[in-house]
């Protein structure tokens, strides 16, 4: 049988693609060599994100105002849970890929040339081959047995101290998460600040909750080796040695190229990703890149986007790229997301003149729109409770090229902490509600 689309990986991107390409009643073949899902799914977005919620829910208990509580955590039986919510998710998906004809393979895929590989010996012909192989965390030589995002987040207890090598998004919100669980956490990073992707402005109100939470910060740092002895030792460059019960390794992520006959391709890369062009073609016109693999910005919402654009053009149906709009949140405390680009006129709305914020003992934080001189929306941010459900309603007037005005004669439902969405577009042309600027 000649498939019309191998897809190698069901990552976000990967089972995206599958049911996107079997919605055209085309014939389609996904592989996978772990589990259904991916790193996102089994251990990335889904799980951390749960991590979180755990620590939030606690944490806010223990802040709200007239609250005495007192938990016992059984970090075990969370695990279950855990475990059992993802494999609800998995097979939930596994059974839409194979309700849309897409044939399920598990096994490495071998690519052997540009239309045909092979999977536990059997050898699969198609048309049109999308890799989508994802990424895998970056590891250091020097440093003994760390944990990483998927060992983290399996752990059965909490411990009592936590080193995280790396202040980048991953750093920060898993280390934050676990001060909140009771470990005392210190961050290193060897740049002179943390979350380096986001404006200095957004990350202040993050950097004062981690100083609130007793999280020791060392920028400017590099670890220059890393000893276990019963307990983790973390020898800094400057000679200070940090002792650990665990260390979280969260440097960054490198695309997953190699081990699966990519190189008999001879496609052209762009630094260590494949590089696609505007319809996510690769240098060989049916091979297809998506996600991780295709470059920056590493995110499972960009690999379901370029599944989209991926699965149309296969499909017959022309699309292109257009990023403008790509949403970027970190789930610290506050939430922090922002997207699109500054322009003439930005707006910044303080979270505590919001009476929702407030409610929530959450106002420390700000609402922003971006905006050119004709006051059609260009970009924003927010730093405020549930942030990542917020950043849509601006990233949808990016996408639609909508003016501000539109935001803010848009009824919005009170008391919500998306009423600062609309105060702040309404900032861009001099009218907010709750809040007078200087001038």
């Amino acid at each position: 049988m000649r498939y019309d689309a191998a897809i190698i990986g069901s990552g976000p991107g990967g089972y995206a693609a599958a049911i996107r390409i079997g919605q055209h009643g085309r014939k389609v073949i996904l592989i996978e060599k772990d589990k259904i899902g991916g790193e996102c799914l089994n251990y990335g977005c889904i799980p951390s994100k749960a991590l979180i919620e755990l620590a939030n829910s606690i944490h806010y208990l223990k802040e709200m105002p007239g609250a005495n509580p007192s938990f016992n955590l059984n970090l075990k039986e969370w695990q279950v849970w855990k475990w059992s919510m993802i494999n609800r998710l998995t097979s939930g998906v596994e059974t839409l890929c194979r309700s849309y004809g897409v044939e399920i393979v598990k096994g490495t895929g071998v690519i052997i040339d540009e239309h045909h590989l092979s999977v536990n010996d059997a050898t699969f012909e198609f048309e049109n081959l999308i890799v989508a192989t994802g990424s895998s965390p970056v590891k250091i030589n020097g440093i003994e047995n760390p944990l990483y995002n998927r060992e983290i987040l399996d752990l059965q207890e909490i411990p009592g101290r936590l080193v995280v090598i790396g202040g980048g998004y991953i750093g920060i919100e898993l280390g934050m998460a676990f001060s909140k669980l009771g470990s005392q956490v210190t961050v290193v990073e060897m740049l002179d600040k943390i979350l380096t992707g986001a404006e200095p402005e957004l990350v202040r109100p993050v950097e004062r909750k981690l100083k609130e939470l007793n999280v020791r910060i060392l920028t400017s740092n590099k670890v220059r080796k890393v000893t276990r002895d019963g307990e983790y030792s973390v020898e800094l460059e400057n000679g200070e040695i940090l002792k650990a019960d665990q260390v979280l390794l969260t440097v960054g992520r490198r695309p997953n190229v190699t081990g699966f006959g990519l190189e008999k391709l001879n496609l052209q890369m762009d630094g260590p990703f494949i590089k696609t062009d505007s319809h996510m073609r690769t240098s060989l016109p049916n091979v297809y890149a998506i996600g991780d693999v295709a470059g920056q910005p590493m995110l499972a919402h960009k690999a379901y986007y370029d599944a989209d654009i991926a699965s149309d053009n296969i499909c017959g149906i022309d699309s292109v790229v257009d990023y403008r709009a790509m949403p970027f949140v970190i789930y610290t405390d506050p939430e922090v997301a922002y997207t699109g680009k500054k322009s003439v006129s930005e707006s910044s709305f303080p979270t505590a003149a919001n009476g929702r914020s407030l409610t929530m003992n959450n106002a420390v934080g700000s609402i922003h729109i971006y905006a050119d001189s004709k006051g059609i929306v260009t970009g924003g941010a927010v730093v405020a409770p549930h942030a990542s459900e917020l950043i849509s309603e601006i990233s949808l007037a990016v996408e639609s090229g909508l003016m501000a005005m539109d935001i803010g004669l848009t009824i919005h439902p009170h008391p919500t902490v998306s009423e600062g969405v609309k105060e702040a577009a309404e900032m861009i042309y001099g009218k907010p509600l709750h809040f007078k600027p200087r001038n």
